[in-house]
């Protein structure tokens, strides 16, 4: 006798399950996973596990935030200005200074961050960005580098991200299982090697770089004073700090209180100091609105700089002479902070393995005339 079709569906229904599930238990390796995201800026993922992970380099000063500070902090330059100040550590080496930003707003792909520099390194100091306000905002690419636990651990209320990183979770194992297997054929790297490595220090505020490619040209605009106040204007007035009512911010910000309390608590657990670095959008004001979410901790800003209409590329990132200023600001900041000692040469400082050579310069692309 044939089954009855509910039996069917039923049968379907479990086989469907199974399935899902036994792609989701698909082993893969984390360094696949981190290479996974190839797509612009986002690629330099790889670079962040290559350079926690793999680059024996010390990491003493990590840097992690939004594209407003990777494109605003030149790592090198601070780390210059550090060693010339005579800022040293214990054993007489000059201190690294490493730009770990991500371009997007997300509290939780800074957490994946910090998590892998905080169990894999003793830095320091880490500085972390902060804007004029808390976004509700999940990452969009967190799903490509968070552990599966991570995932479906995640806030599932006002996370407008959850379901759609959950369906996408079988798909990503499968994929990650087969890159794992042969990484070379789908364009990864096998193993790390300092001959295909972008270097302990890349520089994004000149020229967005990843794997020796140049992704942006020379970020020496200058946005017009006019449409930078125009824009900072609108951007202000449309600002709503609560799109749900008072007594339900517990929800409203969930996912941010998760991931920016998880990493204050894994710095603290860590004995690690925490630096927060205020670097919002051009004609945003000179603090947070609400500083109760970083529990006192000390903050620095460059107010003076982020003024200066010439100083931006675009209403939310300076150019390349904004991120020159603000990172020979953060040199002299840090280096009074970390206890300077005078002018010293800088000329034996050790940074690391140097920048990749430029592979493929940056290109325009081709617009056909009509």
């Amino acid at each position: 006798m044939a089954p009855s079709f509910p039996r069917l569906c039923a049968i379907g229904l479990a086989t469907m399950l199974a399935t899902l599930l036994a792609m989701m238990a698909l082993p893969h390796r984390a360094y696949i996973r981190w290479q996974s995201e190839q797509t612009e800026a986002f690629a330099r993922l790889g670079w962040v596990y290559e350079r926690i992970h793999d680059d024996p380099t010390p990491m003493d000063i990590a840097f992690i935030g939004t594209s407003h500070t990777l494109n605003g902090v030149d790592g090198l330059a601070v780390a210059r200005g550090l060693a010339q100040a005579g800022v040293r550590a214990p054993d007489g080496r000059c201190l690294t200074v490493t730009n770990l930003a991500i371009p997007a707003y997300g509290r939780n792909m800074q957490w994946a961050v910090a998590r892998e520099v905080l169990r894999a390194r003793h830095p320091r100091l880490l500085v972390l960005e902060v804007l004029e306000n808390e976004t509700r905002t999940a990452h969009p690419l967190f799903y490509r580098v968070a552990e599966t636990a991570d995932v479906l651990g995640a806030p599932k209320v006002v996370n407008g991200n959850y379901m759609a990183d959950v369906i996408r979770l079988p798909w990503r194992q499968l994929v990650l299982w087969a890159q794992s297997l042969a990484p070379a054929q789908f364009g990864l790297k096998a193993a790390w090697s300092a001959a295909d490595y972008d270097g302990s220090t890349v520089d994004n505020t000149r020229i967005v770089n990843v794997h020796g490619q140049e992704m942006t040209p020379l970020r020496d605009r200058v946005f017009p004073a006019s449409d930078l106040r125009a824009t900072a204007a609108a951007d202000m007035a449309a600002k709503r700090l609560h799109i749900l009512p008072p007594a339900f911010d517990r929800w409203e910000y969930a996912l941010t209180r998760r991931y920016l309390t998880g990493m204050l608590d894994l710095a603290d657990s860590t004995h690690t100091p925490v630096l927060l670095l205020y670097l919002p959008a051009f004609g945003r004001p000179d603090q947070p609105m609400d500083r109760r979410w970083y529990g006192g901790r000390a903050m620095v800003g460059v107010n003076d700089i982020l003024r200066r209409p010439e100083l931006w590329n675009d209403p939310q990132h300076v150019n390349a002479a904004g991120a020159a200023a603000i990172s020979a600001r953060l040199g002299q900041v840090l280096a009074a902070r970390l206890g300077a000692k005078g002018p010293h040469d800088v000329a034996g400082c050790a940074f690391g393995y140097g920048p990749r050579a430029v592979l493929q310069p940056w290109r325009a692309p081709y617009h056909p005339a009509n």
